[in-house]
């Protein structure tokens, strides 16, 4: 039986409308990657810096938010010290961010462009012995694409340099 012009352009039109639905539904949106909260280790495997007799443990989450001041990086944080003498731990946040395409795979991420330093901040410092929590916040470059974290977590040791442990980074590449 003949098609008939009708049908075959109705059958198309259908058919671009659902490669399109299923296009949009696999590409995330910049709305989903707001407020996406990505971890930097964890109770049970913190971050430890040690030095002139005190050490430190952090652990913490990470994410991009839209607020009154404009899109910001909050890292939330647990530390807390053993303490050997008036030595404080904080938390130091750098915001990273890429103006380049970046394909996420669990926590390997590989990018067109590489990421940069855009601002940084670091956490109250104290001394508790037990978990406490903190808070760093940095603005994030209106020319970026996408953002991440890296951390690190250091001891305030008074008339000397800070100890610091390696940066730690968080999961990133959704775009914000």
């Amino acid at each position: 039986m003949p098609q008939t012009k009708h049908s075959t352009m109705l059958r198309r039109a259908v058919g671009a409308s659902v490669i399109a639905v299923i296009a949009v539904g696999a590409v995330p949106t910049t709305a989903q990657a707001l407020n996406a909260v990505r971890t930097w280790n964890a109770s049970s495997n913190p971050l430890k810096v040690t030095g002139y007799g005190s050490t430190g443990y952090a652990y913490g989450t990470w994410k991009v938010y839209n607020s009154s001041n404009g899109t910001r990086s909050l890292a939330s944080t647990y530390s807390k010290l053993s303490n050997a003498d008036d030595h404080k731990v904080y938390v130091e946040l750098e915001t990273q961010v890429n103006a380049g395409y970046c394909v996420q795979a669990s926590k390997y991420m590989s990018c067109t462009q590489k990421y940069w330093d855009h601002d940084s901040d670091e956490t109250d410092h104290h001394s508790s012995r037990s978990y406490t929590y903190k808070s760093a916040s940095t603005g994030v470059s209106g020319s970026a694409d996408y953002a991440r974290g890296k951390v690190r977590a250091r001891l305030d040791i008074p008339w000397r340099s800070d100890p610091a442990t390696g940066w730690s980074y968080t999961d990133g590449g959704d775009k914000y």
